[in-house]
């Protein structure tokens, strides 16, 4: 019984409350309650003690089995049988022994799968109430069901969490599942290990479809045989108080091919012609494998630029690590290169036997404390290491600054800042704002299967007004987001986040709007004054284009 209890323990606890307060209102009104899993075994008994006794007569407690197979027509089986609340009253039951009971069940569904994970049963020993007691039931069955999606929530936040303090282990890439198999997060280029991952996705598809038909919705069976298909993969089981909640899978990525990773160097040249020379620097500078210092604000596409670097580098086809200086400290650098063994100690010994690109995220961030023992382990790697290995360092503040304030080693900052790039703000390249909204609306839409996102004109020139405080990272949020939500793939004004719909910028609204109005018009002139294809080629329907027309003064062109 006890195995049982542990098999059902979400049920338990969704239905805690619920049958407690249930077993209150029933103490003493000659009726009972039982909650049982979906194979019909009574799990949790409430309700008026002195009709619990007599039930006990007739198997109806905790670990009496009401399957409909075993014992005939019976309220719980029956549900369990048909899906659906059912009342059976005296005579109705199939055995004989039952018949002096009424009792009406109603099923209780998981609500992310729709399976049946148990039942709610009220039992009395008449058929007085018993149309009350099946309203109750149900009653009842809602509420568990409800508590089950608050606690699926509170799942799905865990394991979000999960994922989010997992530290970067160089490149790999991952896959996190809830307790199903639905996937829950892919990381950006998981697609490509589609060879790789082929009889995990068939398992995984196998597990969820046998889950959303009742199955048990336990992970570790999962996990074994993933373990067993996929032997280069790391399976981690995720747990919380000691019950398995989802399954995350980590690869070490494929080695990219020249053309593929050049690509993603390219596409961010095409943003802009800023882009473009920072890029084609950057390249001759990796190419002659000086140690290179990019520096920018948070969020300006520091790591980006350096992993595309990496690919379109001498060193594609080598290991790349990035590692958070911020996090470090002497147990990490313990044991790798120069005798200092750890999670970085290892990253660095491995870098020093296979070579390839080592980036420092933050360098500006490293604690006092191991700067001396970083600057002499660098200075080991780059002096023993057996293969070729290129240092990128980035850093939003200026590590001058912080070599005069005492703060950082002048050593450490000189031995990594051969050559210094800086990319600029997102607010220094509003000529580039639209290529790189289009970028991202493309990639967004690539991931969900779905059409690129359209801005109207003037949610361009909102986007154009605005500061982006957080750069890059601020505009493909904020166009995930909107990928994710929006319909018609249509954004308006209306659709941009409150603070850049309505928020100061550096436009004065006089000025957004002169230029929304010299743009309708360059559209109007451009397509002869057709009001159907202005529309069209603006993004917007005739009607709008009507309505902004008449708001700006201007005549209406021929209409088609």
């Amino acid at each position: 019984m006890r195995a049982i209890r542990r098999r059902n323990v979400r049920l338990l606890r969704a239905a805690q409350d619920a049958v407690g307060r249930a077993g209150y209102m029933l103490d003493g009104a000659g009726a009972m309650l039982l909650l049982c899993d979906r194979a019909g075994m009574v799990l949790d008994a409430a309700g008026d003690t002195r009709i619990r006794s007599r039930g006990e007569e007739n198997h109806l407690h905790p670990g009496g089995l009401w399957d409909e197979g075993a014992i005939g027509t019976n309220a719980i089986g029956t549900a369990l049988h048909l899906g659906k609340a059912v009342s059976i009253a005296g005579v109705e039951h199939f055995c004989e022994a039952i018949q002096r009971w009424s009792c009406a069940a109603a099923p209780v569904r998981d609500p992310l799968t729709g399976g049946i994970l148990g039942a709610v049963d009220i039992s009395a020993p008449s058929d007085e109430n018993l149309r009350q007691g099946a309203a109750l039931s149900v009653s009842l069955a809602m509420q568990i069901e409800e508590a089950l999606r608050r606690l699926g929530l509170q799942e799905h936040q865990i394991l979000i969490d999960r994922l989010l303090s997992r530290r970067n282990r160089g490149g790999e890439e991952l896959l996190l599942l809830d307790r199903y198999g639905n996937r829950i997060w892919a990381s950006e280029s998981f697609g490509r290990l589609a060879e790789r991952f082929d009889a995990g996705q068939r398992m995984i598809e196998e597990f969820a479809s046998g889950s959303g038909a009742g199955g048990e919705g336990d992970p570790r069976a999962l996990a074994g045989r993933m373990r067993e298909v996929l032997p280069e993969a790391d399976v981690n089981l995720i747990s919380e108080n000691g019950e398995p909640l989802g399954l995350m899978l980590a690869f070490a990525a494929p080695r990219p091919r020249g053309g593929a990773v050049r690509a993603e160097l390219a596409a961010i040249a095409e943003t802009g012609p800023t882009m473009a020379a920072i890029c084609a620097e950057a390249l001759e500078l990796i190419e002659s494998g000086v140690p290179l210092l990019i520096k920018g604000a948070a969020g300006s596409g520091k790591e980006t630029l350096a992993r595309a670097l990496h690919g379109a580098g001498p060193l594609a086809r080598l290991p790349l690590a990035v590692v958070d200086c911020g996090l470090m400290d002497a147990e990490s650098l313990r044991g790798g290169a120069g005798g200092l063994p750890g999670a970085v100690g290892g990253t660095l010994a491995q870098l020093a036997e296979t070579g390839g690109t080592l980036v420092m995220d933050e360098l500006s961030e490293t604690p006092a404390a191991v700067q001396a023992p970083l600057a002499q382990a660098l200075a080991h790697l780059r002096r023993e290491a057996g293969a070729p290995v290129q240092f990128i360092s980035l850093s939003s503040v200026p590590l001058s600054e912080r070599v005069a304030t005492g703060a950082l080693r002048a050593d450490l900052h000189f031995r990594l800042s051969g050559a210094i790039l800086r990319l600029p703000a997102l607010a220094e390249r509003r000529g580039d704002l639209e290529q790189l909204v289009k970028r991202f609306s493309e990639i967004y839409s690539d991931r969900r299967k779905g059409s690129a996102l359209r801005f109207t004109p003037a949610a361009m020139l909102r986007l154009q007004a605005h500061d982006w405080p957080g750069n890059l990272r601020e505009l493909r949020n904020m166009i995930e987001a909107l990928s994710a939500t929006s319909f018609s793939r249509l954004v308006d004004v209306t659709d941009l986040p409150q603070g850049i719909a309505h928020g100061p910028g550096k436009m004065r609204e006089d000025t957004l709007r002169d230029r929304e109005r010299a743009e309708i018009l360059n559209a109007v002139a451009q397509c002869g004054g057709n009001m159907t294809e202005t529309a069209r080629r603006l993004g917007i329907s005739r009607s709008t284009l009507y309505l902004k027309l008449e708001q700006y003064g201007v005549p209406r062109g021929r209409r088609h």
